[in-house]
């Protein structure tokens, strides 16, 4: 019987747990393989939608999954406090590497454009 509570108390936890990592997978979505073709680095701008930004302009165009709010092809930003994420793309963007990204729109979109959650540099 305490077997059972046991098998029962576990599949509890690993369903709840499963759960939770599918919720935050179906928030934001990746994108494999990209250029970034230009940087835009936006300081105080009028309003505050785009302050402290840097927009990557990247190539392909984003075919992020159909869910997400932010619509933009071409855009997705970064927020300045993330230097680890802005010195990550000056580097691959002054070396030529593609980069795989994830977005989340979760996180503020600034004009049409999501926010980068991680950036890999791909060695391609």
């Amino acid at each position: 019987m305490m077997a059972l509570i046991y098998r029962m108390v576990f599949c509890g936890f690993a369903a709840f747990f499963l759960t939770i990592s599918m919720n935050a997978d179906a928030a934001g979505g990746s994108q494999t393989g990209l250029s970034i073709k230009k940087i835009r680095v936006v300081g105080d701008y009028q309003g505050e939608m785009y302050d402290n930004s840097i927009e990557l302009w990247v190539s392909p165009n984003l075919s992020l999954p159909s869910h997400l709010k932010c619509t933009s092809p071409t855009i997705v930003y970064i927020d300045a406090k993330n230097k680890h994420l802005i010195a990550a793309a000056y580097l691959a963007f002054s070396m030529g590497k593609k980069i795989d990204i994830y977005v989340d729109d979760v996180l503020p979109i600034r004009g049409m454009s999501c926010e980068v959650s991680y950036l890999d540099i791909s060695d391609q």
